[in-house]
């Protein structure tokens, strides 16, 4: 997990009286066998679509493909795995995540740099996942999600509001619900 000191990759984010309480960062080996786990499901979908036609064409007409004509396919699927790994070393480099004492905030991007923010006393829910790679990897990490009224979590993965990889994800998920929990007993006494 990354130091409090990354507390500076908000700054620009930070309301006024805002402190962050922690920061932490996605386990590398989880996010990059996520990320590649998709490139291969991407890239066997493109031999499939690309290969398999292209070897049953000429059945009929006795006609065959030259096997140069397969480097294509399998020429993209190569390239498919080269950009993921360059797309997610660069995710991972941007990618943070931080509870303050009043908002859940995440810091991703691939091109520039994007920020979330869900406001701790409209939080509904908090969900921990520990899926599939997270126990073969046994690296104990999972993810975590929150849910509102305003961002529920039936929607999509990208819309929602999420920790993924993290580490000790039912640590975090203790420390978190206090906060929360404290945060929403202030504004009742303040409302």
């Amino acid at each position: 997990m990354a130091e409090i000191k990354d507390a500076e990759l908000f700054a620009n984010v930070l309301d006024k009286n805002e402190k962050v309480i922690k920061v932490m960062k996605p386990n590398k080996l989880k996010l990059f066998v996520y990320w590649f786990s998709l490139a291969f499901w991407i890239s066997l979908w493109i031999g499939v679509v690309s290969i398999i036609p292209m070897s049953t064409s000429g059945m009929d007409s006795g006609y065959f493909i030259s096997w140069q004509y397969y480097m294509i396919p399998v020429g993209v699927m190569v390239l498919t795995f080269i950009l993921t790994g360059v797309f997610a070393g660069v995710y991972y480099h941007n990618c943070y995540f931080a509870y303050t004492n009043s908002r859940v905030l995440i810091r991703t991007g691939i091109i520039g740099i994007d920020y979330k923010s869900l406001d701790m006393r409209y939080i509904g829910a908090i969900n921990v996942k520990v899926g599939f790679w997270d126990k073969v990897l046994k690296k104990e990490t999972g993810s975590i999600s929150f849910g509102s009224m305003s961002s529920p979590m039936a929607t999509s993965r990208s819309v929602g509001y999420n920790f993924a990889h993290i580490e000790k994800p039912y640590d975090i998920y203790k420390e978190m619900k206090e906060v929360v929990e404290n945060v929403k007993e202030q504004y009742k006494i303040a409302v």
